[in-house]
């Protein structure tokens, strides 16, 4: 049986949505193939089920005092097992040359090679995997999550009574830099409610914002809206298949809802929307478009990203430049089935796709 590696080590578990289409690509090209993903905790769970991956592999992350843990994680799966094709997302502490120094007949390394300005991260590793002859246009399909009855049903008993249209809103960043200022998701949740009687939950993920946060803004909103306290992340992709719309800024719930087939708005700051962002119907929209300190190469390069200080001083984050009347402005279409007078239905586990 021929033994396939997949190595995803570009950061959180928004980057290994990102690379899921190329890994289920790569699942379908080879349906006989054993397919290893080695990623890191937690993120790798979702693949858990996943019928196209034989196996997830964990690496562990570096810290301040040891710089290597990484690589270090890539060395020692390749000193203990072999592979017949290794496919790598990354290059830094010098993976992509440990892989291809490895012996191991085909590599393929680095398929993050800086994509154009206005093409997704995800389409170019795509495109990369075609050009090398591993896949063929026929194996690409949408991404898929693979979650069990039970999981949902777990969801639903977690979220208790609620009713259609469902909206999610979630506060977390993960760094400053990246949020949207508080009191504009408690005005966009007043105005879904208003406008289309929606019942609104307020999220809140590891970092900040914290729950207290969340619990805050769900009672600033008021009316229905409530807060969900942290969770999983296979839980909270249970939890988001619910929902009806999903708000949140460019961080890996949002990819995760968008997998989900949940509508999607995402929002956008120092990262760009065109290599980041999320296909139609879903809608991405970006914090002051012109920056001149926006460097679309690489966004880590800003001086805004480690330092969480705009270098303009225009705003704390460029996300206030998106406005609550932009968000609304992007949930209309998506919300269209909906009015205020309507009568409210329950809702349904519709984009499921269940494994038992």
């Amino acid at each position: 049986m021929q033994k396939l590696l997949f190595v995803e080590l570009l950061g959180g578990h928004g980057d290994l949505l990102i690379a899921l289409p190329a890994i289920q690509a790569l699942g379908h090209a080879r349906p006989e193939a054993e397919l290893t993903v080695l990623t890191y905790a937690p993120g790798g769970e979702l693949l858990t089920h996943d019928p196209l991956v034989s196996r997830v592999a964990y690496a562990r992350k570096n810290t301040p005092a040891c710089k290597q843990l990484v690589r270090e994680s890539v060395a020692a799966l390749l000193a203990h097992e072999s592979f017949d094709l290794i496919v790598s997302d990354s290059n830094f502490d010098g993976i992509d040359t440990l892989i291809r120094e490895s012996g191991v007949p085909r590599t393929v390394t680095n398929l993050w090679r800086k994509p154009p300005r206005d093409m997704r991260v995800g389409d170019r590793f795509l495109h990369i995997l075609l050009d090398e002859g591993l896949i063929s246009p026929l194996d690409i399909a949408a991404p898929e999550l693979h979650l069990t009855l039970g999981e949902y049903n777990e969801a639903s008993q977690h979220l208790g009574t609620f009713h259609n249209p469902l909206v999610l809103l979630f506060l977390d960043t993960g760094m400053p830099i990246k949020r949207w200022p508080l009191e504009r998701f408690i005005e966009t949740g007043r105005a879904l409610q208003d406008q289309y009687g929606a019942q609104v939950m307020v999220l809140s993920g590891a970092g900040k914002p914290t729950e207290d946060e969340a619990s805050a803004v769900a009672a600033s909103i008021g009316g229905e809206a409530r807060a969900l306290e942290r969770m999983g992340l296979r839980e909270l992709a249970a939890v988001i298949n619910y929902a009806d719309l999903y708000i949140g800024v460019d961080t890996g719930p949002s990819h995760l809802a968008a997998c989900m087939g949940v509508p999607t708005i995402t929002l956008f700051g120092p990262s760009w929307h065109q290599r980041y962002g999320q296909r139609a119907p879903h809608v991405n929209l970006q914090g002051y478009p012109s920056c001149p300190e926006r460097i679309i190469s690489d966004f880590t390069l800003q001086p805004c990203w480690y330092s969480g200080q705009c270098p303009l001083g225009l705003w704390q984050t460029c996300l206030e430049d998106i406005s609550v009347e932009q968000v609304l402005a992007a949930a209309k279409p998506l919300l269209s089935g909906y009015a205020q007078s309507e009568n409210r239905r329950q809702v349904s586990c519709k984009k499921a796709i269940i494994t038992s």
